[in-house]
């Protein structure tokens, strides 16, 4: 256990001896989230699980069709809710 502050800019600094023993990195992402009024949680994430997992959920779906369709599904909001702005 350690106790640590956050700096004027907001960081919370994980020392040195839990970031050796999780092997974090800069380029690993971290999740966090509120658990309740006075505890956070952060949890190291494995993109290569993640990926693995979506990959097994969405098998058979087409992602690229899908994504062109929600690309398209944001232009057409943004258009229709700045039309006055874009003029």
């Amino acid at each position: 256990m350690e106790i640590v502050t956050i700096d004027n800019t907001g960081r919370l600094v994980i020392p040195e001896f839990i970031r050796k023993k999780l092997h974090l990195t800069k380029k690993i992402p971290l999740l966090i989230t509120e658990l309740d009024d006075d505890k956070i949680l952060i949890k190291k994430l494995n993109r290569d699980e993640i990926e693995k997992r979506l990959r097994e959920e969405l098998k058979g779906l087409d992602i690229d069709r899908i994504a062109s369709e929600v690309r398209t599904e944001v232009k057409e909001t943004a258009k229709k809710r700045y039309a006055a702005v874009l003029g």
